[in-house]
């Protein structure tokens, strides 16, 4: 009987014991508040070392940047006191009084690039007529190495839209980035537009008794033929003066 009460007491000191241990654990916690994972020392360097490289990464790209934007910047400057570049035409020459196309011919322009230290990406030949305010193309997107256009006026009189006037016209030579009135800065291609030519159409055969003039005037025809006939009457009388004197 002894024994089972001393065995009895022992478990009941037992159970006590261990209902404790979870409560003083929690009390402790608790007390202390949560607590965060521990972040290890490797963890911090390595997070150190991946944010000094990309602030090594992000300086020598802006680094390379401004010197890859130098480059192009010094690559294409010009000295403000260098003149706009220029034309010098061959064909026809400059010097020549007088120029006409007459449709349905070829006309040969060529000319040499003067002056030029940017070397535009593309160049127009035109043709502009004062008469209708219109540019006729002759060449579109030369290279500055095609220095010279042949112009098939038949050709192109037989497709154009708007036709080739008979009449004066300017040719023009210029930045296809551009426009052919634009200023050029010092360097850049000018546009050229000293050279003026004439454009004529070849009229068919007439017979000569078949003949009427488009620019000659009916009155001035009879003021002519009155003219005449006083000048023939004049010389009639001065004649006959002539006459009756050498008789006396």
């Amino acid at each position: 009987m002894k024994l089972t009460i001393i065995i009895f007491l022992c478990c009941l000191v037992l159970s006590a014991a261990y209902s404790e241990s979870p409560l003083r654990l929690h009390d402790l916690a608790a007390r202390n508040g949560p607590q965060l994972p521990a972040v290890s020392s490797n963890s911090a360097v390595s997070s150190s070392t991946k944010t000094a490289s990309s602030s090594r990464s992000s300086i020598t790209s802006t680094a390379t940047m401004t010197a890859s934007a130098s480059t192009v910047s010094s690559s294409i400057s010009v000295d403000p006191r260098s003149p706009p570049g220029g034309v010098s035409m061959i064909t026809p020459a400059i010097t020549a009084s007088e120029t006409y196309i007459k449709v349905g011919e070829y006309a040969t322009f060529s000319w040499n690039y003067t002056s030029l230290s940017v070397t535009p990406s593309a160049v127009n030949v035109e043709a502009y007529c004062s008469i209708n305010k219109y540019y006729y193309p002759i060449a579109e997107n030369l290279t500055v190495k095609d220095t010279q256009v042949v112009w098939n006026t038949s050709g192109y009189q037989e497709t154009a839209s708007i036709p080739l006037l008979v009449a004066e016209y300017t040719l023009y030579i210029y930045d296809a980035s551009s426009n052919p009135s634009a200023v050029a800065s010092p360097g850049y291609l000018a546009p050229y537009n000293n050279l003026v030519f004439g454009v004529y159409t070849p009229q068919p055969y007439t017979p000569l008794n078949s003949y009427q003039c488009a620019t000659c005037s009916a009155s001035f025809s009879l003021i002519g033929r009155n003219v005449l006939r006083g000048t023939l009457a004049m010389s009639l009388i001065s004649c006959l003066f002539t006459i009756l004197f050498m008789m006396r």
